[in-house]
């Protein structure tokens, strides 16, 4: 009876810290349900926005971990240290203009980068291949020759001449098919007295580098035309303008019409505005202003108006001052208030339809 007894404490005790188990479980997966659903009311309540240069930045970034990852290089110094630099320097990038010089810059150097280790890898491995082979560890002296590789429908590996085991052939050739290797290789190797090294190391970026710059300046000029066209967001220097009616107006020739605005929008690109947005339209070369009725329209949309916000970029000394007759004009003859306000950063939004 003593036995059972303690059995049936055991049980309970047992069952006791099963149900406040239980319990706690509960509670976590409410409280884990609870912050996943707050998470999603969040998300839900942003504003839907376009992808940005941070996405295409980050995009980047992972796409370049994966690679590294696929080719075995995701552990040496120079991709962790290039990875790492790309990571920092999107977090601290301030705008779009940053962002897109990030990309174009660590594009091209992270692709170098990886390429480079993979190489040296695949390097490593044929060279200490060759050291095991059991024909060189019978010769003596220095022995050249040139291993030539082809990974192909065609597969095989040459040594010329042939002072390499057919097993050492076997396995470089093995080693470049994992290495995803696509293309022929040539190698110069100097053996002596058992130990190989490269004469002259095959770099890969020797076939993609004139292709490699070629594309990144074309993608830098895109981008360039883009944003100089309105196609893209604008970022820099600049000045924000502020156009009111006339106070206490009340006739058609005391309010701002679509006719001041081309004015003060005319002698900003006289004055070298590399972009300009009108009540948070970009203007691009067929952007139309115009009044319809009491309200005016800027790319067929209709902007707020008293104030009629005008930004640009471009030199913030140059363009206020090119803005001195317009000002003075409608300030002293239409009684209109202008407020020109020069910014170390005006971000201008790109062209919607």
């Amino acid at each position: 009876m003593k036995s059972g007894s303690n059995q049936a404490i055991i049980s309970n005790k047992t069952l006791i810290v099963l149900t406040i188990i239980l319990i706690l479980n509960t509670a976590l997966a409410g409280l884990n349900f609870n912050i996943l659903y707050m998470q999603s009311t969040e998300q839900e309540n942003q504003e839907e926005a376009p992808v940005s240069d941070q996405f295409m930045a980050e995009d980047l970034l992972e796409y370049s971990r994966n690679l590294s990852e696929e080719l075995g290089v995701q552990d040496r110094a120079s991709v962790k240290e290039a990875l790492a630099n790309f990571s920092y320097e999107i977090d601290l990038a301030k705008d779009s203009g940053e962002m897109a010089g990030l990309i174009f810059t660590y594009s091209r150097q992270l692709q170098e980068t990886i390429l480079k280790e993979w190489d040296a890898l695949l390097r490593e491995k044929i060279l200490a291949v060759i050291n095991r082979d059991k024909n060189l560890k019978e010769e003596t002296g220095k022995i050249q020759f040139t291993l030539s590789i082809t990974n192909t429908d065609g597969d095989e590996v040459i040594a010329d001449p042939p002072v390499l085991h057919d097993d050492t052939l076997k396995e470089i050739l093995a080693l470049c098919r994992e290495s995803g290797m696509a293309t022929e290789r040539v190698f110069r190797i100097e053996v002596e007295e058992s130990r190989s090294r490269m004469l002259m190391p095959y770099n890969p970026l020797d076939y993609v580098q004139a292709l490699t710059e070629e594309l990144d300046s074309m993608r830098v000029n895109a981008h360039e035309i883009r944003v100089a066209s309105g196609l893209a967001e604008m970022a820099g220097p600049g000045v924000v303008i502020k156009l009111y009616d006339a106070p206490e107006g009340y006739s058609a020739g005391d309010i701002i019409h679509d006719s001041d605005v081309r004015d003060v929008v005319n002698e900003l690109f006289a004055a070298g505005a590399k972009g300009v947005a009108v009540g948070g339209q970009r203007l691009i070369a067929t952007s139309p202003i115009r009044c319809v009725g009491p309200v005016i329209k800027v790319n067929q949309k209709e902007i707020s108006a008293n104030p009629v916000v005008i930004e640009a970029v471009g030199d913030p000394e140059v363009l206020s001052s090119g803005l001195d007759i317009i000002r003075f004009s409608l300030e002293f003859h239409r009684n209109f208030l202008i407020e020109i306000e020069e910014e170390e950063n005006v971000v201008l939004p790109y062209y919607r339809n």
